[in-house]
């Protein structure tokens, strides 16, 4: 107790004033193994000393309570029964609806390409033009030779008409000016395709090829993103599987942009990846925040977990911990001398947001303390207030 410090000196006065000279004839021995035995003798003294002073203290205390020390001011308040409810935290990632690459049906170098990344671009607007010399070269020699074919052609079907010549020559002669118009007609579907389209609207991510560069069939030129439809999706732990369902809304959190709203599942994942045992959950991104986010922005979505009624639910700033592990918080209890500070292990369930279920060791009606109970010890006197201690 405080009280110990201050009636300490007075006793040490009284005894050196009872001792008299022989306290003055306490002479420290110079050699060390006289000094420790100095200082045994000493801390026997100091001991015997404060068991008197504490006796002697109770004895006043008893008989004049007024000088007691008050105990500790500690806040507290009443344990009730309530609500609890704990979300799941699931990384995610903010992405466009609908992706799509400019790809290119031919080989060849390209002749143009104007857009660059972050550009806005149409559907069916014109991406690259590759160059098709050597199919404009084949074009023109089928050109030459289809005249010719042509001319034969004429001649054999005025000679059949006027029954001079062969059918076999007349037929020959059709067959080989046919197959160039085909083959004219094929080199122009090979040219239309220099040309290279976008398949979506949207805004170029990615610009993967540029001018001059050489081109192949399916290599992409750019990406492309329709951002005018985002969605946020998370891999979400097997263990959510029947907590989520479609159409259920959630909490999303954008921390980049401390943006936070609630928006409905639109799709589960069918399948579970075997790598970390996760299924994929997309989230619709409401109109209003389409032109705030941007796609690939990191994002955090919050899944209803567990959910409970008539629970006992405290702060874990109320929780403390032995060294073993074990978890313990004060109450305040009515002892003899009036309130203490009773020390109760408790279990923890579900906890959320610096809220914790209590499973075991409180029941509805306790008195935990709330303020002050730092430090305290089980047992301890304290002085009670339902005000926060400032």
């Amino acid at each position: 107790m405080k009280t110990i410090h201050y009636l300490l000196p007075l006793l040490f006065t009284t005894l050196l004033a009872s001792c008299g000279s022989a306290v003055s004839e306490d002479i420290v021995p110079e050699d060390l193994a006289g000094k420790k035995e100095y200082l045994r003798t000493k801390k026997a003294e100091l001991r015997q000393l404060t068991q008197d002073v504490e006796a002697l203290e109770q004895e006043i205390f008893a008989a004049d309570p007024s000088l007691a020390p008050k105990g500790v001011l500690v806040a507290y308040e009443a344990v009730s029964a309530s609500s609890f409810e704990n979300f799941a935290k699931v990384q995610a990632t903010v992405r466009a609806s609908e992706t799509a690459m400019a790809t290119p049906q031919l080989p060849g170098r390209i002749m143009s390409m104007k857009y660059e990344e972050g550009d806005n671009i149409r559907k069916g607007a014109l991406v690259a033009v590759i160059d098709v010399e050597d199919i404009t070269t084949q074009r023109a020699e089928l050109e030459t030779a289809a005249e010719l074919a042509k001319t034969v052609f004429e001649r054999q079907k005025r000679l059949w008409d006027q029954n001079i010549g062969s059918e076999i020559q007349y037929l020959q002669a059709k067959n080989n000016y046919d197959r160039l118009q085909k083959q004219l007609a094929s080199i122009d579907v090979q040219t239309a395709k220099k040309n290279v389209y976008a398949p979506i609207s949207g805004t170029v991510d990615r610009v993967m090829m540029r001018q001059g560069e050489t081109a192949a069939p399916g290599a992409p030129i750019i990406s492309i993103l329709n951002t005018n439809d985002l969605d946020v999706v998370a891999d979400a732990s097997e263990n959510l599987l029947t907590k989520v369902k479609r159409g259920q809304k959630v909490k999303v959190k954008v921390p980049t942009l401390d943006l936070e709203f609630m928006a409905p599942v639109s799709r589960i994942g069918k399948t579970v990846d075997p790598a970390n045992r996760t299924f994929e959950v997309e989230i619709d991104v409401p109109g209003k925040y389409l032109r705030t986010l941007k796609a690939n922005l990191l994002a955090e979505v919050e899944v209803l977990d567990f959910a409970g009624e008539n629970l006992i639910v405290i702060s874990q700033d109320q929780i403390q911990q032995e060294i073993d592990g074990r978890r313990f918080v004060f109450l305040a209890k009515e002892g003899e001398a009036g309130p203490v500070a009773k020390k109760v292990y408790v279990e923890t369930g579900e906890s959320y947001e610096n809220k914790a279920v209590i499973t075991a060791g409180l029941k509805v009606g306790d008195r935990i303390i709330t303020d002050g109970s730092r430090g305290l010890t089980d047992g301890q006197k304290v002085s009670l207030s339902q005000n926060p201690i400032q």
